[in-house]
């Protein structure tokens, strides 16, 4: 079983190594993404002292774009901007955002996702730049993630009675020459950061795969189904939509306290405000796990989803992508999830090296054997 395995976790590893590293490398960039943004374009910074209602700005980004937004995500710090989206014109690789000052509705940039830096490497990370087959090859470089944990786990487990093997394990020799110092960086990095590296990879196959990974989930945990409110029309046909802050006043009759992190606008004349709120007991720092439904005519609360008061199984669910992107344990977590997506760039380099000297050893082995063979 143990020479099985390790032939396994070789070979997996060679031909699948590559394909992890631009993963995780993509992954590490991602962690900090809306700064890096910022940083990278300047311009999305602003200043001022008063923020402007969100009705006027999603009048002046309307304006701007000559049809109606999708939805608003208010900026959560200070000098960044509201962002929000529209739907993208045919032959687009994602749809408009548009970056408004909240302090004087400013219109600072009109980007199309997918086609700058941070939102490239998105699609980079999640889908390999292929669409839908990408997302499942992503997916299924998560399992194999998963199984290099656990294959590797049992690989390095110490076996036998040997004094001082716990030890060893978990040091790395300096002075012990080229490959046992490419072996410990490969085995100890890897059982160090052995808890972080399952639930990078565990959570970003229930991204990949959530309707598989919930069927699993609901065999052992209760799960709450989220709701669908029902479209509704109004009984007088000439009733105006209720504006989008005052949608915003109702669902704080709901949530008075929480953070708003996202506001999706009626798609169409049946559909419904949602309102996602980030709310005391989330495992997300920078995102709104809870949401509140409203009635677009009526100012009526049609549904809500309380993410810390859910069962058992969907809340489990909810703290997958806060555990994928380090945001469930802040700064701190964060940085293990950036250190740990640099992890496959090193068990390439380590593992391909420890291959290729044993490989030149054997060749080499099998040339003196030749050599040594009478000549007929």
């Amino acid at each position: 079983m143990r020479h099985t395995l390790f032939v396994l976790h070789k070979y997996t590893g060679l031909i699948t190594g590559l394909l992890l590293v631009v993963i995780g490398l993509s992954g590490s960039l991602l962690v900090f993404h809306d700064g890096l943004d910022e940083i990278l374009n300047p311009q999305l910074m602003t200043t001022g002292d008063t923020p402007l209602p969100l009705n006027d700005i999603i009048e002046r980004a309307e304006a701007e774009m000559g049809r109606r937004a999708l939805r608003i995500e208010p900026a959560q710090d200070p000098g960044s901007p509201h962002t929000l989206r529209f739907f993208a014109p045919p032959g687009e690789p994602g749809p408009i955002q548009v970056s408004v000052s909240p302090y004087s509705g400013e219109i600072l940039a009109v980007r199309t996702w997918g086609d700058y830096a941070m939102t490239w490497i998105y699609s980079l990370h999640y889908t390999l730049l292929s669409g839908h087959t990408g997302e499942i090859v992503v997916g299924v470089m998560g399992l194999c993630l998963l199984g290099f944990c656990l294959t590797g786990l049992y690989l390095w487990w110490p076996t036998g009675r040997r004094k001082g093997k716990w030890r060893r394990n978990l040091t790395i020799k300096r002075d012990g020459g080229a490959y046992r110092l490419h072996f410990d960086l490969h085995q100890v990095t890897g059982i160090y950061l052995l808890p972080v590296l399952l639930a990078v990879a565990f959570s970003g196959v229930t991204l990949v795969f959530p309707d598989q990974v919930a069927a699993l989930v609901r065999t052992v945990l209760p799960m709450d189904e989220r709701p669908f409110p029902p479209s509704r029309l109004p009984d007088d046909p000439d009733t105006p939509s209720i504006s989008p802050q005052a949608s915003l006043d109702m669902a704080r009759t709901v949530f008075p306290d929480a953070t708003l992190t996202r506001l999706n606008l009626p798609r169409n004349e049946t559909g419904s405000y949602w309102l996602a709120f980030n709310r005391a007991g989330e495992p997300w720092q920078d995102y709104g796990a809870s949401g509140i439904w409203v009635d677009q005519y009526s100012g009526e609360i049609l549904a809500i989803w309380d993410a810390p008061e859910v069962a058992a199984g969907s809340q489990f669910m909810t703290w997958q992508f806060p555990l994928h992107n380090g945001d469930a344990l802040g700064l701190p977590g964060r940085i293990l999830v950036l250190v740990s997506g640099l992890t496959p760039l090193l068990f390439f380099i380590t593992g391909t090296y420890m291959w290729w000297q044993k490989r030149q050893l054997r060749l080499q082995a099998q040339r003196r054997k030749q050599a040594r063979r009478p000549t007929p």
